[in-house]
């Protein structure tokens, strides 16, 4: 197979970047249990995982019959907050990705369906907000969060790359969707999500962690 043009990299945030999305699960169940609703981590990961919150009240409304309160939002946020600032850690081998990138002089960016204010709070918590330069992009800055294209088409136009010519390294199969429909070369990264999914979401490439993640960069920028 041809290797991929690669002159710039899109990152998701939560499971790629930052190991948010096992602690962001736990509180999200825990929350919705108290509100009645019975869950377990498994079923809030198959119904919520690369999705956005505004999915959850409609949801628990179809499956229970529960309305929640008009400030489960912030509470969750609050909780959510508490738990990456107290049980939060970087992925181990996710800096030799980053340092291969900066030496190659290939430009990065992040594009996730999470706000601003959770990105702030997860990638101030490991070191890498200022590391991006700015070039992060929410689902909140575009019209429609993933699985559309929007945030990552957002992403290469920040670092002024064309898309065509990016590599998006997502680990849902929403994201998966989202880069594939972008026109990006697209990695499903595994980590909750099976590799099955992921490539059966869209994507060109699965690696299987972040050492095969950065074998692959590097053998198609060698």
């Amino acid at each position: 197979m041809t290797k991929p043009i690669v002159r710039g990299v899109i990152f998701d945030c939560d499971g790629v970047l930052v190991d948010t999305e096992t602690l962001a699960n736990r509180v999200l169940t825990d929350q919705l249990c108290e509100y009645g609703c019975d869950m377990t981590v498994e079923k809030t990961h198959d119904l919520f995982i690369g999705g956005t919150l505004a999915m959850v009240p409609p949801r628990m409304k179809e499956l229970f019959g529960i309305t929640l309160p008009d400030d489960w939002l912030s509470s969750c946020y609050s909780r959510t907050f508490d738990a990456f600032k107290r049980d939060l850690e970087p992925y181990p081998d996710l800096m030799p990705i980053l340092d291969f990138l900066d030496a190659k002089g290939i430009p990065m960016a992040i594009g996730s369906n999470g706000p601003h204010d959770k990105m702030d709070v997860s990638l101030g918590k490991v070191g890498l907000k200022e590391r991006f330069n700015g070039n992060i992009c929410s689902a909140h800055d575009v019209a429609n969060a993933k699985p559309h294209p929007d945030v990552y088409l957002l992403a290469a136009e920040k670092i002024g790359v064309p898309i065509s010519e990016c590599v998006v390294v997502d680990d849902s199969q929403n994201g998966v969707r989202a880069g594939a429909a972008s026109g990006a070369t697209t990695v499903g990264l595994v980590d909750i999500t099976p590799a099955n999914l992921l490539r059966d979401a869209g994507a060109d490439y699965i690696a299987t962690d972040h050492r095969a993640l950065r074998d692959m960069l590097s053998d198609w920028l060698s």
